[in-house]
């Protein structure tokens, strides 16, 4: 019956397609897997996720102490500065500081004369009490910026005699004490200025100097009675309460302080991050993971599946092939289904195909011996025409085989050197006592050792002429004795490269350039006899060590591992100092080159473009010789309106003498209107040498746009000015970037008559980069430039002006890169161009007022 059973199972089964079996096993393992795995993988992320949790809430508590204790430094330092000011040093040395007083002098509502008003402060927060200390550290004068009672004498006894901070515990209160020594010119304490800094929430929100966002809070914490003395919100964590009763709500970490130890009171500071937002964060990032997991499962298995239904097909296409090959080429009769599992129908003909193919297996392996065959003659051939002599030897150094380059080599024939020792043979006669010290080492070989370490020998011909040869010995283990393979190279060629190396050795020291080497500790250890002059600028001979400028930049160079170029004037000459570090071993290299010449040159050549610039400017000034004119006589004819008005009013004997005091301001300053537009004249066209000043891009750029505003309103363009709010110091010749500026908005101008009236917009751009650039943008609304002339735009003499040079855009491209900028153009056609200028700037530039 179980027989039945069996026998209706795999008949049912033999129904279902190959393929369908395959997806339907694909699927079942992906659940599987997905079952065993998503568990493990979900505990091992929640325990990555935990470990790298604590990493960050480490790192998170120690930033925030970090920056705590860098506030503090900042108050230390406030401190320091303020005992130095001239109104408190003044103070302390005058008569009235010396005579005695039996009590502190207090000020309350009043400011003392002594201290700047809104002094000190560090941000945002200010001290509330400014105490004055005698040469005996008595309370001498009091300043209460804060109606907060604090025991003042009680803090000046904890003054140690030095300048310092401590952090203190006052009436369950926290505060920061700092003292520091006020002196005479003499270097004797006079007084001692004591700063006290309540640590509020104020105080620690200044400390840490951001927004965390994230819900965590800090605050200074009594270690010894486990209570906040103070947070950064006292409205989600109270002070002077229980750390205990946020544990709960927050994951707590207490530091104590790196510096600042000198309170003998335990305070440390606490980091307190919320739980719940933590929690909330692992959970998203788990659930996420799971989900990414669920997809990828089911992609796999949609993969798997599928990639097995194509397999399964081709598997069932290719039971069919053998099926045909085995009635057509075995005869072997096996009936072909075209439905059903294909593999269980043919399980048991292939069993009796392998055998009848195991058959054919004796053919195979005759055939697999031919090619064995076929492959030592192969190898022989290899070792024939290998190019280095290989010769086989055995523990007495008798030949055993030799290949046909060794024959050609030394000209002896293959069955004279068979049993011949080689020792006698080919090695000459002064080395054959170091090759036999050769074959010795080479028969006691270290465990894991494969060939002895190669050995230079000189060898002899047939002719008995000499050749030096490089002899490395391998061992093979057989097994009743030792064979040595040796491998003969002849290093001819290499010894005559060794001697071109060893000339090209001397060319530093032929090399007219100087070349010196220096160590790290700044010795030089070599200079050619070109380095003479630059000898005798250092005041130093060869190993002698350089002057500490120049031992600097060598010891920089080392650090930074990159070539530094410098330039180096002596007794006339001018020398580019090329200094390349060799980090490795600890020395650097300066390469010298004499560039007297090249910098005389550069010179000539920018006095040269100084005189084109100069000409392009006076150029530009006659053709904007119509709008200057129009925009002098306007405050002309202002000043004549009102002088006439004036005389009029005194010849009738009218109007009062307030009236004609307003007349004649407006005069003034119509008179100093004209007098700064002939002075922006003269500047823009006097002739004046390369001179880079700092100035303010901003107003640069407002200053280009007057020059042109008559132009533009003449030609109905609208000038809008987009500038940076902040000012953008740049250190620039003004007049050659007042040149560019006006070429290119000039420039926008005429082109823009191309477009209709409502259209025509001319817009300049300001703004910053970053730290070491800034960018001006000259954007108009004109027809655009085609790509042909885009090419060749910036090209000398190029121009699509009928009366243009084409010089301006090819001077302004060099007097940007003269100034280590750039400048590029970008165009759409109907839609505009764009002009771009950056130029370069610095952090430590500081522009007046800002």
């Amino acid at each position: 019956m179980a027989h039945t059973g069996r026998g209706r199972f795999f008949r049912w089964f033999e129904r279902i397609p190959l393929q369908w079996i395959s997806v339907l096993v694909g699927v079942l393992c992906g659940v599987l897997v997905w079952l065993v795995l998503d568990p493990i993988q979900s505990r091992a992320l929640g325990e990555i996720f935990q470990s790298e949790l604590e990493l960050q809430l480490d790192r998170r508590a120690r930033d925030t102490r970090y920056r705590f204790e860098q506030y503090l430094r900042q108050w230390q330092i406030a401190a320091q500065g303020l005992s130095q000011h001239w109104r408190l040093v003044n103070h302390v040395q005058s008569p009235d500081w010396e005579s005695r007083q039996l009590y502190p002098k207090t000020y309350i509502e009043s400011q003392p004369a002594w201290l700047e008003k809104g002094q000190p402060m560090v941000g945002s927060v200010a001290p509330s009490q400014v105490v004055l200390l005698d040469a005996k550290d008595r309370v001498r004068e009091v300043f209460h910026q804060q109606d907060t009672p604090f025991p003042v004498a009680k803090a000046a006894k904890g003054y140690s005699g030095r300048d310092g901070a401590v952090v203190t515990n006052v009436w369950q209160a926290p505060y920061l004490i700092a003292w520091s020594a006020i002196d005479d010119p003499h270097g004797r304490k006079k007084a001692v200025l004591m700063l006290v800094i309540p640590i509020d929430e104020r105080f620690l929100l200044q400390s840490q100097q951001v927004v965390a966002g994230d819900g965590s809070v800090v605050g200074l914490l009594d270690a010894d009675r486990q209570v906040l003395l103070s947070s950064s919100d006292e409205k989600q964590v109270l002070r002077n309460s229980k750390l205990s009763q946020w544990e709960d709500d927050y994951l707590v970490t207490s530091q104590s302080f790196t510096v600042y130890e000198g309170s003998d009171q335990n305070i440390q500071f606490a980091t307190l991050i919320s739980r719940k937002r933590v929690e909330q964060t692992s959970q998203r990032i788990l659930a996420s993971e799971r989900r990414e997991r669920l997809l990828e499962a089911a992609a796999f298995v949609a993969v798997f599946s599928l990639l097995f239904f194509f397999v399964s097909a081709r598997l069932n296409h290719f039971l069919h092939q053998i099926s045909n090959l085995g009635r057509r080429a075995l005869n072997i009769e096996q009936p072909v289904q075209d439905r059903g599992n294909q593999l269980l129908v043919l399980e048991a003909w292939i069993r009796d195909y392998f055998q009848r193919v195991g058959a054919a297996q004796d053919e195979v392996q005759r055939e697999h011996e031919t090619q064995i065959h076929d492959s030592e003659v192969l190898k022989s051939t290899l070792l024939d025409t290998a190019l280095d002599s290989i010769i086989t030897v055995d523990s007495t150094a008798t030949v055993v085989e030799v290949n046909v380059t060794a024959e050609r080599t030394f000209g002896f024939e293959r069955d004279h050197l068979l049993g011949q020792s080689i020792t006698q043979q080919l090695i000459h006669t002064d080395d054959r006592t170091r090759f036999r010290n050769l074959l010795a080492a080479c028969r006691n070989l270290p465990e894991g050792a494969s060939a002895c370490a190669p050995e230079g020998f000189l060898t002899t011909d047939v002719n008995g002429a000499e050749t030096p040869v490089e002899c490395s010995a391998v061992p093979i283990y057989m097994h009743d004795q030792t064979l040595f393979t040796l491998y003969l190279r002849d290093v001819s060629e290499r010894r005559k490269a060794e001697r071109e190396i060893q000339s090209l050795a001397k060319f530093t020291s032929e090399n007219p350039s100087p070349v010196l080497r220096i160590n790290n500790r700044g010795v030089i250890t070599y200079a050619n006899a070109a380095s003479e002059p630059l000898l005798d600028y250092w005041g130093c001979e060869l190993a002698q060590t350089l002057p500490l400028y120049w031992r600097n930049l060598v010891l920089e160079t080392l650090d930074v591992g990159h070539n530094r170029e410098y330039e180096l004037a002596s007794e006339g000459q001018i020398f580019s100092l090329l200094l390349a570090p060799i980090v490795e071993l600890g020395y650097v290299n300066i390469y010298g080159r004499d560039i007297t010449q090249v910098r005389s040159a550069e010179q000539q050549s920018r006095q040269h473009q100084s005189e084109l610039v100069h000409v392009c400017r006076v150029s530009t000034m006659g053709e904007m010789a119509t709008g200057l004119a129009h925009e002098l006589n306007q405050p002309l004819a202002a000043i004549v309106n009102f002088a006439s008005g004036c005389v009029r009013r005194l010849q009738a004997g009218i109007g009062g003498e307030a009236e004609l005091v307003d007349a004649m301001a407006q005069i003034t300053v119509q008179a100093e209107r004209a007098g700064e537009i002939i002075k922006r004249l003269r500047s823009l066209v006097g002739k004046k040498p390369h001179e880079q000043i700092l100035v303010n891009l901003n107003e640069l750029v407002i200053e280009v746009a007057s020059f042109v505003e008559y132009e533009a309103n003449k030609r109905s363009v609208e000038i809008i000015l987009d500038l940076a709010s902040e000012g953008l110091p740049v250190k620039v010749d003004l007049v050659q970037i007042e040149q560019v500026l006006l070429n290119l908005v000039r420039n926008a101008i005429q082109v823009l008559q191309q477009v209709e009236v409502s259209q025509r917009r001319l817009t300049l751009v300001t703004c910053k980069l970053d730290e070491r650039r800034v960018e001006i943008q000259v954007r108009d609304t004109g027809p655009g430039i085609s790509p042909d002339i885009m090419e060749h735009l910036f090209d000398a003499f190029f121009s699509t002006k009928e009366s243009g040079m084409g010089m301006g855009l090819a001077i302004s491209r060099k007097i940007i890169e003269d100034h280590q900028g750039d400048i590029f153009v970008t165009s759409e056609l109907g839609h505009g161009t764009e002009f771009t200028v950056i130029l370069p700037t610095d952090p430590k530039l500081e522009l007046p007022g800002y």
